[in-house]
This record gives C-alpha cells, sequence and structure tokens, in this order.
C-alpha cells in the first residue's frame, strides 16, 4: 500500500475523533448536541485533517500536473460523464462581486466559478500546495523569495493570452490597494516586499519578501486570492470590483447579458479551459441563485427545482437528512460568528470591562439557537486544526471556557464592571451588518448583553456600507459579524486581524500599534522550525485573548444538501480548503432515481483512484 493510501486509511481511523474536536472539546458545554442521524450508504469522499503537529508548507522544483493531484472519485460516484446544469442555492445577496474589498461568501463564491489563484491547496491534504495558474516554483532557501512559473497557453475569456504581468499587477493590488479603497488582501500579504515583486518573463514571476517568511506560499491559497485582468481592470476600476461580470481564465464564462445585482447567476462551460488538457469542465452550464427567502429555498430544493443546498439554516438540515434521495454533508471550517469589542472608545477601553462582557456571554445558547446544535465553542485559532492552543491554556484566561453556571458568571461579572464604574444607564452602539442572520445572531448576543446590564443599539449598516466601515475603522463600541480565518496559520490568520498595517485590525482599531504583538507576529513568520512556532503561536494566542478585543462566540460548521445526480463532490480536508472546485463536478442524470441517501455524512471513503497511487 502506498504513501498516500496508507495516509488516508490512518484519517478514516481516527476521523471520529477529529469530527469530536472539530465540533466540541473537553472545555466546552454545549446545549445541544448535533442531531443524529442515520448512517448513508457511504461516505462523501472525505478527507480528515493530516497532522497533529504543525508542518511548514513549502514548494518544490516541480508540482504535478493536474491530472496527477486530482482524479475523478470513480470509487463513489462512477465514471464522469459530460453535459448537463447544475443549480445550486447559496442564501447569500449577489449584491456586488467585489472579492478584493468588500468581500463577501457570495462574491467569493461568485468569482469562483470564473477565476484561478496562482496556486491551491490539495484536495486531500490541506497541508499540501497544488498548481493552479502556476505549474511549479521554486522557494529560496532562506525563505524570502518564491518564482512561480506559470502554464503555457492559459488564455482570459475574450481569449488574450494570460501573461505575468497580470498576476504581477494583482499582487501589486492586493497590497497597495491600487486606488482601491477596501482590499481584503492587504492583510494577508502586507509582508510583501513590492520592490522586489517582477516578471522574469511573461511566464515567470519572483515575489519577494521582507523577510524569511515560512508560510509564505499558503498565502497565495486565501479563498479570495483570485487573479484579475490587468485591462479589464484599469478599464473599470473600482467599480468593476463591485458591478462587473469579470473576464476570467475559469472553468466557467458568465453567461452574455448578466451583471451584478440579480440574484440569479448564470454561467457557461469554458471551452478553452487550461486543465486537464481541455477535458474540463464536465457540466455545460452553471446556475448561482441567492434566494433569500427561507421557505422558498427549502420547497425549491425538495422540489428539486435546485440541485445544490449550501445550507446557513440549520433548521432546514432536518429535512434534507431524512430525504431517501437527498444526500447531506456537514464539516467544520474556519468560518466563526464574532463579538468585536472596540478598546478605541470608553468605557471598552478598559480590560477589565471587555473581560466582563466576555465572561457574560453564553456560547452554548448561541449554539443551540443560532445553528441547532451545529457548531463549536473555541479559541483564537481553528478548533481542531494544527495551531490550535490545548484546553488546559485556553481555559486559563478568565471568561474563555464557559462556566457550569451561567447565573453565576452573570454576576462575577456584573461585579468587575461595577467595580469599574461602568455607566449602565448609558446606551452603547451595536454595529451590525444589514444580512438577515448577521442580524438575527446580533439579536441574540444584544440580549446576552442585556442579561450583564449593557444596553445597546443597532446601527444596521448595508453590507457593502458595513466592509468598507469596517476597514476604516468606523464602528461602534461593539461589533457583531461573520467572519473567516484565512487560512489554518497563526502568522496569516492572527496576521490578518491583527497586524499594524492590516484594515481588519481589531486589537487596536487603527488607534495605535501593538509593537509587542507586531513583534511576535514577525518571530511567527520568520522561524522556519515548525515546533518554534508553535510556541510563537501559543504566546501569541494567549496574548490576544488576554486583550478580549475579539471573542468568537461560536465556529461554524458548514452543510451541503444535493441530489444523487449531483456528482464528484470530494469533501475537502477541515477545517480547511475552498468549498468546491466547480471544474471536478459532473452531472449524471442516470442517477435520477437513485435512493438510499437518507442521513448525514461526513465519514471517510478509502481513496482508490489513480490519484492515489502516484
Amino acid at each position: 500500500m502506498n504513501m498516500v493510501r496508507t495516509m488516508l486509511l490512518m484519517v478514516c481511523s481516527v476521523l471520529l475523533l477529529t469530527l469530536i474536536v472539530s465540533c466540541g472539546s473537553a472545555a466546552e458545554q454545549p446545549a445541544a448536541e448535533a442531531p443524529a442521524a442515520p448512517a448513508a450508504k457511504a461516505a462523501v469522499p472525505t478527507a480528515a485533517p493530516a497532522a497533529a503537529e504543525p508542518e511548514v508548507v513549502t514548494a518544490s522544483d516541480s508540482a504535478p500536473d493536474f491530472a496527477d493531484y486530482w482524479k475523478p472519485p470513480t470509487d463513489y460516484y462512477g465514471e464522469p460523464v459530460y453535459g448537463g446544469h447544475i443549480r445550486i442555492n447559496y442564501e447569500d445577496p449577489l449584491e456586488h462581486a467585489n472579492s478584493w474589498g468588500a468581500s463577501t461568501g457570495a462574491a467569493t463564491r461568485l468569482r469562483s466559478a470564473t477565476m484561478n489563484h496562482i496556486v491551491n491547496t490539495s484536495p486531500y491534504d490541506n497541508t499540501a500546495i497544488i498548481p493552479d495558474l502556476a505549474k511549479s516554483w521554486d522557494q529560496a532557501e532562506d525563505g524570502t523569495s518564491i518564482t512561480f512559473n506559470f502554464h503555457e497557453g492559459v488564455k482570459w475569456h475574450n481569449g488574450e493570452d494570460f501573461t505575468c504581468e497580470d498576476a504581477r499587477f494583482t499582487l501589486e493590488t492586493w497590497i497597495t490597494g491600487n486606488g482601491i479603497t477596501a482590499s481584503a488582501q492587504k492583510a494577508n500579504f502586507s509582508f510583501i516586499d513590492l520592490d522586489a515583486t517582477e516578471c522574469v518573463d511573461d511566464l515567470t514571476l519572483k515575489a519577494s519578501f521582507k523577510s524569511p517568511t515560512a508560510p509564505g506560499l499558503l498565502a497565495f491559497t486565501a479563498s479570495t486570492a483570485f487573479i484579475f485582468n490587468k485591462a479589464w481592470f484599469e478599464a473599470g476600476g473600482e467599480d468593476a470590483m463591485f458591478q462587473d461580470v469579470s473576464v476570467g481564465t475559469g472553468p466557467f464564462t458568465w453567461d452574455e447579458g448578466q451583471s451584478v445585482g440579480i440574484d440569479e447567476q448564470r454561467f457557461s462551460k469554458n471551452s478553452n479551459y487550461f486543465k486537464g488538457g481541455g477535458a474540463l469542465p464536465y457540466i455545460d452550464n452553471l446556475t448561482i441563485y441567492g434566494i433569500l427567502d427561507e421557505s422558498t429555498q427549502q420547497a425549491q430544493m425538495l422540489a428539486h427545482q435546485t440541485d445544490w443546498h449550501w445550507v446557513r439554516n440549520f433548521g432546514q438540515y432536518a429535512s434534507y437528512v431524512e430525504h431517501d434521495q437527498i444526500a447531506t454533508v456537514i464539516r467544520a471550517t474556519r468560518g466563526h460568528h464574532q463579538l468585536w469589542i472596540n478598546s478605541g472608545k470608553p468605557p471598552f477601553d478598559n480590560v477589565k470591562v471587555r473581560q466582563a462582557v466576555v465572561m457574560g456571554i453564553d456560547r452554548s445558547a448561541a449554539i443551540a439557537v443560532l445553528q441547532e446544535g451545529f457548531g463549536s465553542q473555541g479559541f483564537i485559532m481553528v478548533p481542531g486544526g494544527a495551531w490550535n492552543i490545548t484546553d488546559e491554556q485556553g481555559c486559563a484566561v478568565p471568561g474563555w471556557c464557559q462556566a457550569d453556571d451561567m447565573e453565576a458568571a452573570r454576576a462575577e461579572a456584573k461585579a468587575i464592571l461595577e467595580a469599574e464604574g461602568f455607566d449602565f444607564d448609558k446606551t452603547y452602539t451595536f454595529t451590525v451588518e444589514g444580512d438577515a442572520q448577521v442580524s438575527s445572531r446580533a439579536t441574540l448576543v444584544q440580549e446576552q448583553l442585556r442579561l450583564l446590564g449593557i444596553n445597546v443599539d443597532f446601527d444596521l449598516v448595508e453590507t457593502v456600507a458595513y466592509r468598507q466601515a469596517n476597514n476604516e475603522g468606523r464602528w461602534g463600541e461593539l461589533q457583531s459579524g461573520n467572519a473567516t480565518m484565512p487560512t489554518d496559520d497563526v502568522s496569516l490568520g492572527m496576521g490578518y486581524y491583527h497586524r499594524c498595517a492590516s484594515d481588519r485590525n481589531y486589537i487596536t482599531p487603527q488607534t495605535e500599534c501593538d509593537d509587542f504583538l507586531e513583534d511576535l507576529l514577525d518571530q511567527s513568520l520568520a522561524v522556519i522550525d515548525p515546533v518554534k512556532r508553535k510556541e510563537i503561536s501559543d504566546e501569541i494566542q494567549l496574548y490576544i485573548m488576554n486583550k478580549y478585543v475579539i471573542f468568537p462566540i461560536y465556529w461554524e460548521q458548514e452543510a451541503v444538501a444535493f441530489w444523487p445526480e449531483v456528482r464528484g463532490y470530494f469533501h475537502y480536508p477541515g477545517p480547511s480548503g475552498p468549498h468546491v472546485t466547480w471544474e471536478q463536478l459532473w452531472y449524471d442524470p442516470a442517477h435520477k432515481d437513485d435512493t438510499g441517501f437518507s442521513g448525514q455524512t461526513s465519514g471517510c471513503l478509502l481513496y482508490t483512484s489513480d490519484a492515489a497511487d502516484e
């Protein structure tokens, strides 16, 4: 048995433990367990997080061709077929497509059908980097630069050649904003030295770092790190980022006449796609809906008017689990719902006040009410991830592990607030994104604060304006919203939220720089030894936790439901990886009448395709 197959067999044996860790720990007291479900006939192809100890992701002199790192999971789905149309509902408003700045899950997913990254993560191992636009790469031994070698013959959807200049220009825009008021990538790539970023030739890009950077390659796999056409961008500017359907290199093209801002986005197969020697993608058409009415979402899915439902409302989930034809899959994610406490505004500039707020939040109630039990408590990094601190470490920070007796915990928190002179008569501003689900989550937090005697009024802000206000530090004393850890890496994940140069810095919201934390983050980037990086990582997390400015109320689980004609879905390693890779799906009407898919699947299929034998 080869190494890859052996590894997958091992992760199958520990999958149950992994799922338990991902969904909760000994430090957590969830109010409700995830609903039990009958076992499915077979598990959707899945890989569990592979490494118990963090690994440094490094580049190689050569990377495998597409055919070597992905083969259809034929043992489960049968042989791929061509043609067909897959209809997906995301439950997110499709009001804009700016995946750079005011990015949303909907924007990212819209772009993912049409765009590519420089590199991506493997569907089988989230510590491994695989080609995308780059076919190979070379990383300097001292970690100060990476040279990417791009595929030949890659075409933009308008027929123009993709060149290094498109990638270099995109990279520059990530870092500098390039005139764009909001750049979500700036936080990910703030450590890149643009003066040393250059096109060696039309198909070779050299990216240099200011200092040795252990996770440098991993940064390019961020879900929003799409490469854009330079000419398209220069012609449209920031307006294009929000409003225009982009020219991409991806497996699908936006249909003629499509525009951003409607709740039905249609895509067609890119017949000139560079992967798979012209064999991909399999399906001809893709439609992505943003149906917001929950009853309509469910009715259309159950009536088979949509083929795939990305489930955000877990109140609907049971109807899919119980359906004999619909397959359901659930996994841990890097997404979490956070409470942000503005340390730049009194009285929340007092760390004791912030600590009291955290102590008084009933996280288990939030998971039970908002997630139907599908969620986990945790600390700063992803629960079950390689970089997470231990329960013993985290619970030593007061308030971070929920008390058994919440009534007593609130009483203690109130006593702290009174001792610090907290003004209970004042009403504080609670900034909330004007999204239905975010608002419902914020309402629960509002009630939790009320039980502490803290009164807040909502400042509801439309999604695009909300993201822009965040980037500029314009928000109230408190804020509640969804967040995603860019990667399961402390340097990139914590740098994203806490770097001085980051516009997502919530530790000192655009007021000052925390030099001590900045130094720790610098160290975590430069140290190559994974054991030493883990020690620094632990110190970073504990330092941030003791600041009490960013608090994950719960870490989310993600559920998908799909009809049996949808084939090729591979359950990416959690908690990591992209949502789905569109070129790898196919639609087979021969399975229209298949039954026996009732039950929740999250198991592991021993992968025996040729890909596992390489």
